[in-house]
């Protein structure tokens, strides 16, 4: 579990970095863009191999890498408008909600994983929380025709990361992770520079020094988010001599990044969550303690 609780603090650091960015008017895209040179930069550091070497170019798992780069930037995008045109709270509950198809995905790949009545039990418990916890009123009205962007995003997230649960399933071995990764997000960093001159904005706002402070942080957590969940993934229990199932890691996953960054929005920003985020929190708990003993 200690790299399950790594990728969650990861991830949950991107949340902090995001905020920063937002606080500080720091053009978002190009964050985005400095992240992706770092992470990827990160991913080749610790492989300790060239990229760009014969064997890893013509490697079965490269189609696989260049698509989910794409594929990143692609829904980072799409987020970004769905958070204009319906909401915050819409656009997060279609992103955390979706954790339901790489569980399904998982279980009907991997034999081991099977839908026992404790893992339903604790999946339902899961998808409850994670709804309670991120969902927030807002002020006005969703229009019909804007509900198509938090669908888009419901299922481009959970295959996305379905994807990665197959590239690590099929390919990706912890000795392989640092060079997948890297690969992926320097797919992602290069079709962001491609985008750069239909964002100007953006373009500009590269050359300040504050840009690449907090594109390097949000590089190197968003790196360790990728990273620690594939080692999560990949992680056998010396005890028992089992891998850990996937069902039960996008779960805990998924639940500990909403909670711990509600948490931390309430410490650090001062926002102040509703009743419903409190008792999402603490069904949180409970879908953790069930989930994990579900696979004993």
């Amino acid at each position: 579990m200690v790299f399950l609780l790594l990728s969650i603090l990861s991830s949950t650091t991107i949340f902090i970095a995001f905020k920063l960015i937002g606080r500080y008017r720091v053009n978002t895209f190009s964050a985005i863009i400095v992240n992706y040179i770092i992470a990827c930069s990160a991913g080749f550091f610790l492989s300790h191999s060239s990229p760009f070497s014969i064997e890893i170019l013509h490697s079965s798992w490269i189609p696989l890498s260049l698509f989910l780069g794409v594929l990143f930037i692609t829904m980072f995008r799409l987020i970004g408008q769905s958070v204009l045109s319906v909401g915050v709270s819409t656009t997060s509950v279609a992103t955390k909600m979706s954790v339901i198809i790489p569980i399904l995905f998982t279980v009907a790949i991997e034999s081991s994983d099977t839908l026992t009545p404790i893992k339903i039990f604790g999946i339902f418990l899961a998808l409850i929380a994670v709804f309670l916890t991120s969902y927030k009123p807002e002020k006005g009205h969703i229009q019909i025709s804007t509900t198509l962007l938090p669908i888009m995003i419901f299922f481009g997230i959970g295959i996305l990361d379905s994807l990665v649960k197959y590239a690590q399933f099929k390919y990706v071995s912890n000795e392989l992770n640092p060079i997948f990764s890297g690969i992926t997000f320097g797919v992602a960093g290069i079709t962001g520079i491609l985008l750069l001159p239909f964002n100007i904005n953006a373009a500009k706002d590269l050359t300040r020094i504050k840009t690449w402070l907090f594109g390097i942080a949000l590089g190197l957590a968003n790196f360790g988010s990728m990273f620690f969940f594939i080692k999560a993934l990949n992680h056998i229990n010396i005890s028992t001599g089992k891998q850990i199932q996937g069902s039960v890691v996008f779960g805990v996953n998924n639940i500990g990044i909403v909670t711990l960054g509600v948490i931390i929005g309430y410490l650090l920003f001062k926002e102040r969550p509703t009743r419903l985020n409190w008792s999402g929190i603490v069904l949180s708990l409970l879908a953790i303690v069930v989930l994990t003993f579900s696979q004993t």
